[in-house]
């Protein structure tokens, strides 16, 4: 694995932080672009992206740290330390949106046109991202024989690169988003096809992935998938009839 990957002078490069901003970088550029077709400004869009960047980083370590609060109770300013790892996708999508939705009723914007935008830029920096955890080895999977394996430092045998499979799957996800953007029926549409779309595709991957396991043998994750499902497929039907 590569955590580090340059070193100049005092200043260290973090992969998985470089990543990380690479990845956000990239979702803005594709939600400026898609903004045009819906006739949303650019500058609100780069407005929205300082409080989706602070939001994200908020909310994604803010549930990293409560679900591994004993790795930081020897050394509390280690929550700071985000640019070696350790931020959860669900905390940081919840925030979020939380984000958005205030920030469109504060400045009447179309909710649910932004929200479609931003769908689809999230999965890109969500393929990128998740590069930046292969990088950084960590979020791996359990062990398997197959021949793509990876070792990574520090554990025994060889595991499923689930950060990679993470990554295909985002670009998959990309994809699809972008092809029912350019043809969605009602408002919203997008966004709530994109939550089913992460909802399902988390849920599978848990299954070869090393976080704990809670009740009836899922993990936090399965079941923070469990609720978006429902969620979003409430939302899809609210919409679709509205």
């Amino acid at each position: 694995m590569h955590p580090i990957l340059l070193k100049l002078g005092p200043l260290t490069i973090y992969s998985y932080g470089l990543l990380v901003a690479l990845g956000f970088l990239a979702g803005i550029g594709l939600a400026v672009w898609l903004a045009k077709k819906e006739g949303i400004p650019t500058e609100q869009i780069l407005d929205l992206a300082v409080y989706v960047l602070l939001a994200s980083i908020i909310g994604a370590r803010l549930f990293y740290v409560i679900e591994f609060w004993r790795d930081f109770a020897g050394n509390p300013i280690s929550v700071f330390y985000i640019w070696q790892g350790g931020l959860v996708f669900f905390g940081g999508l919840l925030f979020v949106i939380l984000a958005v939705i205030a920030y469109a009723r504060f400045f009447k914007v179309p909710l649910f046109k932004v929200l479609d935008v931003i769908a689809p830029a999230a999965a890109l920096g969500y393929a990128l991202g998740r590069i930046g955890c292969f990088l950084n080895g960590c979020c791996y999977g359990i062990e398997t024989n197959l021949p793509w394996a990876v070792k990574f430092p520090a554990l025994s045998g060889l595991r499923h690169p689930t950060q990679l499979y993470a990554s295909l799957s985002g670009l998959l996800i990309l994809g699809l988003l972008l092809f029912i953007f350019y043809r969605k029926k009602f408002d919203g549409q997008v966004f709530s096809l994109g939550l089913i779309f992460y909802a399902v595709y988390r849920f599978a991957i848990e299954f070869i992935r090393t976080n704990p396991r809670y009740l009836l043998g899922l993990t936090a994750a399965q079941w923070g998938s469990i609720l978006i499902l429902l969620i979003a497929a409430s939302l899809y039907y609210k919409l679709n009839r509205a």
